[in-house]
Order: structure tokens, then C-alpha cells, then sequence
């Protein structure tokens, strides 16, 4: 098997054993033994064990996260439909994928791991730059657009929660969350005053 091959296989049972135990319960001794390598090759290829391996899985929820958002806020249309669309694949992408939501947002703030942590963040940072384009349309100052787009992730990720929980079902959480972050839109013009 080719490195690149055997890597993206010890990740696709990284991410089973990460989904199933979370982090902080898992070791690399069962990753090893279910992707059938010897530690050791672990090791060669994440030299820094396990918080290596899970920045790799988190690479990959992250990537599959951001295509999906990112296509959401890339049509032609208004910034609220953007929004719009962005909440409903936020949203979308984690019922359909709890457990991406747990190993990306969840499982980093217990790990204890600088690295782990470090990955969730870059995800946070990254999401919150797909909204800026549209909601810079305001013309609202910088720091306010910088807040405000960190500000509805982090709506988001607890609107998420709710829906993951049972508490809120997802179609209500999306238009909650949509009426919210307009509103919200609305008093980014205000600042451009």
C-alpha cells in the first residue's frame, strides 16, 4: 500500500475509534490493531501520536464541513440568503454527521492537547472567513465583522448542540438561528453609519 493509502486508511479507523470512545478514551494501541499496523508504524507516520492523528481526522471533518458551507455561501444571491443557506448546511452537515460534530467541537476542549485544541479553533476561524464576503456588504468596521461572524459560529455551535440533543428539532433551530443572525445583520448597517 502506497504511504498516502495507508494513512488516509489509518485515519478512516482513527475516526471509527475517535467516534466511538472520543479522544480522550482512545489509545493508539486499538487504532493500531484495528487498522491491522504495528504501532511503530504509527508512530513513522505520526510522530507525535495520537494528537497528530486526531489533527489528520479533525483535517478531514473540517475539509468535508467547509465544502459544504462554502458552497452554500458562494451562489449569487442576497446576504441573507447566504446566511440563510449557511445555517441550513451548518446545521445539515451535523445531524447528518454527529459525530463529526463532537470530534471537531466537542472532544478538543477536554483533550488537553495544544495541538487538538489548536484544530478546532483553525475550524472556527476558518468558518467565520466564509462569512465575512457576505455580510462585509454592511460596510460595517472591520472589528465589528470580525466579532460578528465569530459571534454567529458560536451561535451555531450552540444551536447545534440543542438540535444534537434532542431538545430543538432542526428545522426550528434554522429558522431560530436565520431570524437571529438577520436581525443581527440588520444592526451591522447601523455601525456602517
Amino acid at each position: 500500500m502506497r504511504p498516502d493509502q495507508r494513512m488516509a486508511s489509518i485515519e478512516e479507523v482513527a475516526f471509527g475509534v475517535f467516534a466511538e470512545r472520543g479522544y480522550s478514551a482512545s489509545g493508539l494501541a486499538e487504532i493500531a490493531e484495528r487498522a491491522e499496523v504495528s504501532k511503530t508504524l504509527l508512530y513513522h507516520y505520526y510522530p507525535d501520536g495520537r494528537p497528530e492523528l486526531m489533527v489528520a481526522v479533525m483535517g478531514g471533518l473540517a475539509h468535508d464541513l467547509l465544502a459544504a458551507t462554502g458552497q452554500a455561501v458562494s451562489a449569487p444571491v442576497t446576504a441573507e440568503a447566504r446566511l440563510t443557506r449557511f445555517v441550513e448546511a451548518f446545521l445539515g452537515h451535523f445531524v447528518e454527521r454527529p459525530e463529526a460534530f463532537r470530534l471537531l467541537f466537542r472532544d478538543p476542549w477536554g483533550s488537553g492537547d495544544p495541538a487538538v485544541v489548536g484544530r478546532s479553533v483553525q475550524t472556527n476561524v476558518e468558518l467565520s472567513g466564509q462569512l465575512i464576503e457576505p455580510l462585509a456588504r454592511s460596510g460595517a468596521p472591520g472589528a465589528a465583522l470580525v466579532t460578528s461572524t465569530q459571534g454567529v459560529i458560536g451561535f451555531l455551535l450552540a444551536a447545534t448542540e440543542l438540535v444534537l440533543s434532542g431538545q430543538v428539532p432542526p428545522h426550528q433551530a434554522v429558522d431560530a438561528s436565520v431570524r437571529f443572525l438577520v436581525a443581527g445583520m440588520a444592526g451591522l448597517d447601523d455601525l456602517a453609519r
